[in-house]
């Protein structure tokens, strides 16, 4: 179900960022939209990546619904850690910082417990 407002959220958040794109004489007119994200919203934009290949159970590869946030943050931290990983997990986890991976597991975490 959160994986359905995930996706929701994404695809809303691509449509404000693409309602931005055309003629570039225009765009000079045009007020900058106040895109920041909630802190909240933050969590679900970051784990939109993970849906990509976790999602619901049946999915590509393995899905997350049985793990804690605490198992998450701490596949999340090895990958990013790991000195001789080069799975596309390590190199998705090297780029996010220690506290991005901290809110990903809780969002992620949290919608489990639901």
């Amino acid at each position: 179900m959160a994986w359905r407002a995930t996706w929701q959220f994404g695809l809303i958040l691509v449509g404000v960022l693409l309602s931005g794109c055309g003629n570039a004489s225009r765009m000079d007119d045009a007020p900058v939209p106040d895109l920041a994200v909630p802190e909240a919203g933050r969590a679900a934009t970051l784990s939109l990546a993970c849906s990509g290949c976790h999602g619901p159970a049946g999915g590509a590869i393995a899905g997350l619904e049985n793990y804690s946030a605490e198992q998450l943050q701490s596949e999340m931290m090895r990958y990013k850690t790991e000195p001789e990983g080069n799975s596309v997990m390590h190199r998705m986890m090297r780029g996010y910082s220690h506290e991005d991976i901290e809110a990903i597991a809780a969002y992620l975490g949290a919608e489990q417990a639901e």
